[in-house]
């Protein structure tokens, strides 16, 4: 409801609208009424003191006052502002009305009162576009004409100057008007001096001046204490007094108060009385409001018109024209700054307003160091700390203060001051932290901020307790506080509070930094260096790199207390500023990186402090959120989740750094026990290592690693990545020093495949080779640390775990070859270079044989390892005192081209290393530049020797040959037979098995038809071959589709009666279909959306399914008979059952797992871990025994409801499951080991994959699950399969159509596979696909039987006759295009191995929309049933035999060994041996 002068303007405007068409209508008393009207609000809207640079419309700074309300009327009458703003203004108004008689100035005047009024809620930009004509009016009033129109001219050209551009465009009038508007203001400021002396006091009313009895000499002052005025008179000043403590100067006549007159503005008391000062109206009350308003709040009186008014208006014109330079000269002529000095004086001028507007045109003039020195000089600094506070001048001292700050010249001098002036400064800088206008408070925190670099205003800041006083401006604003106190507050409080943050975590950024500058300086001296320390009036900075090498600098020192770290943890100030870097994350303004920034480098500065290190691991106090560690809030900005800004995350980084790369061992005294701000239990440290290793835990169990493992792999920005990088190896290093994280990272594909040496070799962006070079030390360092091997200079790029163990096998091999060899190389080498005689020599004194003439050899074959040949390579080989280092050589020749020399020798080429170093683990030689690389070298451990001679011998140079060749072998052993001299030296390599390996009995061929054989024969092997052979086939048996298009299929599973198949869809309904026929039996509405889970128990009799909804998600237990339901899971997100029994079902909310009873659906227990780790796609299960619980990545007890363990967390999706075997669980990529939590590998190809075991527990499938039910966009139209017992690749299966779910029956033989065409809110096509497991379409019955290994075709040409293979057996496939079959009853039934695409997929489809199966699907299905059984080592029980079958299958065994022994050829690729070929006949 709008106010009283609301509703009246309302009626005005009206009226306006009515009348102001009509002819000969006079505006004048409308535009003078809603004048006088708005004036008087403003008036009470000045009362309650607002803050003076707040620059808002009213009503949003009280959105109750009335002035809002008004001006809000105002502007919704758009015609009247546009006439008032483009016609009333104009001196030829009348003329162009065409009426006469009446005076157009005092329309004009009437329209420019009306619109100096409306300013607050006018916006000038827009009122003077494109409106220069009333620009260059304004300049004419403003020069020639009358007041007040002169005045309210200059009022508002002085809003139209502040907007830039139009200030640009009229520079030229602009120059004209300040030189004038200067005189003009000496004009008025004389006259007012002039008028004072003769001015008589004004009777001001006081209403309860008569309730005072007080005794004219008990009379007690408004202001401070007389013992504080005679101080003061002495001349400790401080710093400003209040603002009725008016100084008076001695000897002053003194006159009765019965008849007291104005002099100086003070009264005396009467003889009798001691001589103190009396404050004015002393004898008024404390709310005396009267008298103290004009010397706190001020006025500006627009009518009548003042000369106060007049000069303000005429400084607020000077205030945006003194940032210009091209005018500093008219503001030295005439002496600008005596004027301002003036009207500073606020007890001589008593007008609060006018001095406010004198130091708003100060500060923009001390934008010029000229200007601010001559202020200083001039004794300007100490003028305006006498302005009186608390008052609206005070506010305007605040930005006197920051535009100060900013010229260090200025500041310098400021700083060269007086003790006392400085003291001073400081405090009045302090009181406006604590005053109650933002404005103030945020000008006087970039004071400070700005200042700190000078140490003289940093130890008075010091002294008068300025840090406690900094902390409190942030640490009682509603928006830190509670969640009442923050609802409180409305957007615009909450925007400026939020400002007001930011230049206090600035500010205490730039005091650390200063306080760790100083504190440096001490350490360097007392080690010895000789550092000069600078001026104390001089400003000293550091470069952030600096910064950091301080930090380092001070924890490498002995520690001992250092009071600013103290007093802020004391004041709880880091526990603060962590959850302003946490709360930031929900702030949405541009300085928001700002304040996260300087927050968390306050942090990282403070970090030197163990104290400090100890606080981040300990449980801070969110609103509207668990207890969280400050370490997860570090690691949440590293991350960019609070802030995606480089600056943010680099400032992140070095808090880890200085937190996990602390010494461990530091001198100092620790105290026992170190307390922590806001906990009252005590944590017993005994050592700094202790509280390193408490770090370290709290990184870890926060999912440190992963955070920095993603940092190191950043590409983005292009401009900090290499930074990035280099932090984050430098974290990880350091948090490497623990056993339990060395272990972890030595598993990751980071160091197992070498990724860390791609990133090692270029950076991001080549400018930053610098921050490149740094990512590389660190990385070289962490490889050490995880290897435990140091690592020769050389090999930077081509070190990896792998390569360090080949090396270490090499370093240990011993070296043995034939000398006689050696000699026979000597003669040849005689003989080619002419010297017969000494071959003679030694052919006979060696007793060598003699030499067969070569022929001329063809070009020399170029020897080509098996792995690529390196330009370097390290080989240490250590033993417990000596360690060995080589340099690899370069294969090249050195022989002329028409030397002869025998084949398949490779000549050596020795290579001078000027740079060569010896390093030993645990202790480094340092090299000599005279070191070849064919030399070895030794150093003795933990002794120096001085370097010796080297030697060169020919035993040298072959060792060295030999030990290159042999390093260059993939696969190294530390045994080898006698090396050869005439060939090449290459370890065997592991043999792949195969046909050839039939003699073996503990190797497993990867030849189908092998394994047969071998079973044949008796010899004992796995079965993990068949199951991946049979695992790596598919073929589409039947296709299930929906009837209608109303709905598409979300989910499968198979009844355990495998005769039916469930499947849920999209509008919540599950369809049940018969296996056998393919038909739609029966249709349940279970739920109302989407069904995206279910489980059905082992009996058949019960269905766990879940759905969710846009509001909320439901689980639901029913009977499968009737599907009736038994009850619901509110908002559990996943069910499933217990894995040995069904009594139990086990439901997933969040990070929260719930254990209910199947029968009651009573909530049995409920795990909630104590640290989350958030996971994506968290499914709580119980491992195969149901006595333990994975939830969220922490592994319960379910007997005592307690936590196991909370593994590290190392993805974002999956929380893990439990392999079948009980030992393991897998979470998306990383496979950990329950018995000792270590983990054990990493599987690249389960990256983000629901994993599904086949019942016999040899093989898994893998699913794309990063999908949800509403946000999924993009499917994976493959699955894979993998083995179960080492997780290798067995087959990649694309069905081309996206799939959503996978389900695996009962005997593991057929899956089923939910595809769909189209995305996920336009499914074009849906279908369920059910596949047999081992079974490939029969496209050619005539084609032969071929081998599938390792997912490729075999080439080995064999083919089986004249024998049998017994029942149930997979025979395989042989060549590319061949074809495989079922080995059953005494024959192969051969089909097609075609490799067409279609199938998987393939198969003609019945007109019921199922697919035909061949005639023999049935029973091939049965007969890989026992296939399966059989890698269970089951025996199969349906395959028929008779009695008589152990001694035909003894007589089959005798024959194939008879047969084997006669072929003694073979057509293999070399990888089956002559005796081993079984050939047999394909039966029709």
């Amino acid at each position: 409801m709008d106010s009283g002068p609301a509703q009246e303007v309302t009626e005005l405007l009206r009226q306006w609208e009515e009348q102001h068409t009509t002819p000969n209508y006079d505006p004048i008393p409308t535009l003078t009424r809603i004048a006088e009207i708005i004036e008087a609000e403003t008036e009470n809207f000045m009362k309650k003191d607002p803050d003076p640079f707040d620059e808002r419309h009213p009503s949003r700074t009280d959105p109750e006052c009335a002035l809002g309300h008004s001006l809000k009327v105002m502007f919704k009458k758009d015609n009247f502002m546009t006439k008032l703003v483009n016609d009333y203004v104009r001196d030829t108004y009348y003329s162009r009305q065409n009426i006469i008689g009446r005076d157009v100035h005092k329309l004009n005047v009437a329209a420019c009162r009306l619109t100096l009024d409306l300013m607050p809620g006018l916006e000038m930009s827009v009122v003077f576009q494109d409106n220069e004509s009333l620009i260059h009016r304004l300049v004419s009033w403003a020069i020639n004409s009358q007041e007040p129109l002169q005045s309210y001219a200059t009022g508002l050209l002085a809003a139209a100057m502040e907007v830039q551009e139009i200030a640009t465009n009229f520079r030229d009038l602009n120059a004209m008007l300040v030189p004038l508007m200067l005189k003009r203001l000496h004009e008025l400021r004389n006259k007012s001096l002039e008028e004072k002396p003769q001015a008589q006091q004004i009777n001001q009313t006081r209403h309860f001046a008569h309730f005072d009895k007080r005794k004219s000499g008990d009379l007690k002052c408004n202001g401070p204490s007389s013992e504080t005025t005679s101080v003061q008179k002495d001349g400790v000043d401080d710093g400003g007094g209040e603002v009725m403590d008016i100084e008076v100067p001695p000897n002053t006549p003194v006159k009765s108060p019965g008849t007291p007159i104005k002099h100086n503005s003070v009264l005396w008391s009467p003889p009798g009385n001691s001589l103190r000062p009396v404050p004015i109206h002393e004898t008024s009350s404390n709310s005396s409001w009267v008298e103290m308003e004009t010397y706190v709040i001020g006025n500006i009186q627009i009518h009548p018109l003042t000369d106060a008014t007049k000069q303000m208006l005429t400084l607020r014109y000077l205030t945006p024209m003194g940032e210009y330079q091209e005018f500093l000269s008219h503001v030295f002529e005439k002496d600008a700054l005596g004027l301002i000095l003036g009207y500073l004086n606020v007890r001589e001028s008593k007008d609060s307003r006018l001095a406010f507007e004198a130091l708003k045109y100060l500060a923009a003039l001390l934008c010029h160091k000229k200007f601010s020195i001559d202020f200083i000089n001039t004794g300007g600094l100490q003028k305006f700390l006498e302005v009186p506070r608390p008052s609206v001048a005070a506010t305007g001292v605040s930005i006197c203060l920051y535009y100060l700050a900013y010229c260090e010249d200025a500041m310098e001098r400021v700083c060269m001051l007086s003790r006392k002036t400085l003291a001073n400064l400081v405090r009045y800088a302090l009181w406006l932290l604590e005053c109650s206008h933002d404005s103030g408070r945020c000008h006087a925190t970039m004071f400070f901020g700005l200042s700190f670099q000078f140490r003289v205003i940093l130890e008075e800041f010091d002294n008068q307790d300025g840090l406690r006083k900094l902390y409190n401006v942030i640490s009682t604003l509603p928006i830190l506080g509670s969640d009442e106190e923050e609802l409180r507050v409305s957007d615009d409080e909450t925007s400026a509070a939020r400002q007001i943050v930011r230049h206090v975590c600035v500010a205490l950024r730039r005091y650390f930094e200063a306080h760790l500058r100083i504190r440096a300086a001490v350490v360097s001296r007392q080690q010895g260096d000789n550092i000069t320390e600078p001026l104390p009036y001089k400003a000293s900075k550091s470069l952030p790199e600096e910064i950091q090498d301080q930090i380092e600098l001070v924890q490498n020192a002995p520690w001992s207390r250092w009071p600013p770290v103290d007093e802020l943890v004391e004041l709880g100030g880091i526990t603060l500023l962590l959850q302003v870097v946490a709360y930031a994350y929900d702030w949405n303004f541009n300085g928001r990186a700002e304040t996260v920034r300087s927050a968390l480098d306050v942090v990282s500065v403070c970090c030197v402090s163990p104290r400090v290190q100890l606080l981040l691991t300990e449980k801070i106090n969110m609103r509207e959120a668990e207890l969280t560690a400050g370490i997860s809030i570090v690691l949440g900005a590293a991350d960019g989740d609070i802030v995606v800004e480089p600056e943010v995350q680099k400032a992140a980084l070095n808090v880890l750094v200085n937190c996990v790369c602390a010494p461990l061992h530091r001198a100092g005294i620790l105290t026992g026990r170190i307390s922590i701000a806001g906990f009252r239990k005590k944590t017993l440290m005994k050592s700094f290592e202790d509280i390193i290793q408490k770090v370290w835990e709290s990184v870890r169990t926060n999912n440190g690693i992963m955070v920095l493992l993603s940092l190191m792999m950043t590409k983005s920005p292009i401009t900090d990545a290499d930074r990035i990088r280099g932090l984050a190896c430098r974290a990880l290093c350091g948090l490497a020093r623990c056993s339990t994280v060395r272990q972890i990272i030595s598993k990751l594909p980071l160091f197992t495949t070498s990724q860390i040496q791609v990133l090692m070799r270029d950076p991001i962006l080549q400018e930053k080779r610098q921050e490149h070079v740094m990512f590389q030390k660190y990385a070289l360092e962490l490889l050490e640390r995880v290897s435990g091997k140091s690592k020769h200079k050389g090999a930077e790029f081509e070190t990896s775990l792998a390569n360090i163990h080949r090396a270490n096998v090499v370093a240990q091999t011993k070296i043995n070859y034939n000398e006689r060899q050696l000699l026979q190389l000597m003669v040849r080498h005689l003989s080619d270079r002419g010297l017969n005689e000494a071959a003679s020599t030694l052919i006979r004194e060696a007793g060598l044989p003699c030499p067969c003439p070569v022929p001329a050899p063809p070009p020399p074959p170029v020897y080509t390892p098996s792995t690529p040949v390196r330009t370097r390579m390290s080989v240490s080989r250590t033993s417990s005192s000596t360690s060995l280092h080589r340099d690899s050589l370069d294969h090249s020749h050195i022989n002329n081209e028409d030397s002869p020399m025998p084949p398949n020798v490779i000549k050596v080429r020795k290579v001078q290393n000027q740079s060569l170093s010896t390093s030993v683990v645990g202790a480094s030689t340092p090299g000599s530049e005279y070191k070849r690389s064919l030399q070895k070298q030794l150093s003795i451990g933990g002794a120096e020797r001085a370097p010796s001679p080297p030697r060169v011998t020919l035993h040298s140079i072959i060792t060295e040959y030999l030990y290159n060749q042999h390093a260059l072998c993939k696969n190294p052993v530390v045994t080898c037979p006698q090396f050869n001299l005439f060939e090449p030296h290459q370890c065997p390599e592991p043999r792949s098995g195969g046909l050839a390996s039939i003699g073996d009995r503990y190797a497993e061929p990867v030849n189908s038809c092998a394994r047969v054989i071998r079973r044949e024969l008796g010899t004992t092997t796995s079965c993990r071959a068949h199951a991946n052979f049979a695992h790596s086939h598919f073929a589409a048996a039947r296709t299930l589709r929906l009837t209608d298009d109303d709905a598409y299929f979300t989910h499968t599973i198979f009844h355990p009666t495998q005769q039916k198949l469930l499947a849920a869809t999209s509008s919540g309904d599950i369809r049940i279909f018969n296996l056998f026929s393919g038909a739609e039996e029966n249709s349940y509405q279970v739920h109302d959306s989407y069904i995206y889970h279910m489980q059905a128990s082992r009996d058949g009799l019960l269905l766990l399914a879940s759905s969710s909804t846009s509001w909320r998600t439901l689980s639901a237990l029913w009977h499968m008979k009737e599907f009736e339901q038994s009850f619901q899971l509110e908002n559990e997100e996943y069910v499933e059952f217990s894995k040995m029994t069904d009594d139990r079902i086990i439901g997933t909310k969040g990070e929260v797992a719930t254990i209910f009873d199947t029968q009651t659906g009573r909530e049995l227990l409920t795990l909630n871990p104590s640290l989350s780790n958030q996971y994506a796609k968290n499914r709580a299960t119980f491992n195969p025994t149901d006595e333990l619980v994975l939830s969220d990545g922490v592994l319960w007890d379910v007997n005592s409801g307690k936590e196991i363990r909370k593994f590290d967390k190392l993805n974002q999706t999956h929380s893990g499951v439990f392999h079948p075997n009980g030992l393991e669980v897998i979470s998306n990529t990383e496979v950990w080991d329950l018995r000792t939590f270590h983990l054990l590998r990493t599987v690249p190809a389960l990256d983000k994959s629901e994993v599904i075991f086949n019942p016999a527990c040899t093989a898994l499938y893998a699913v794309c699950s990063d999908q949800d039910s509403e946000d999924r966009s993009q499917f994976d139209t493959s699955f894979k399969t993998l083995c179960a017992a080492d997780y290798s690749s067995i087959a990649t299966v694309d069905v081309k159509r996206n799939i959503y779910a996978l389900s695996v029956s009962r005997y593991g033989t057929q899956i089923s596979v939910v595809e769909n065409l189209g995305d996920f809110e336009q499914v074009s096509e849906s279908c369920v696909k059910i596949y047999d497991v081992g079974r490939k379409r029969d496209h050619d019955d005539d084609a032969g039987v071929g081998f599938y290994i390792n997912g490729g075709w075999d080439r080995g040409r064999v083919f089986f006759k004249g024998g049998v293979l017994g029942e149930g057996c997979w025979g395989g496939g042989g060549g590319l295009g061949g074809g495989g079959g079922w080995l059953k009853k005494k024959k192969i039934v051969g089909f097609g191995g075609e490799e067409e695409e279609e199938d998987l997929a393939g198969g003609s489809e019945n007109d019921d929309g199922s697919d035909s199966a061949t005639d023999n699907d049935d029973e091939s299905s049965s007969i890989f049933r026992n296939v399966m059984n059989l890698a269970e080592g089951e025996s199969s029980s349906e395959s028929s035999r008779d009695d008589n079958e152990p001694e035909r299958r003894e007589g089959r065994r005798a024959r194939t060994r008879r047969r084997a022994a006669e072929h003694h050829s073979s057509d293999s690729d070399g990888d089956v041996e002559l005796g081993d070929i079984v050939e047999f006949r394909v039966f029709d």
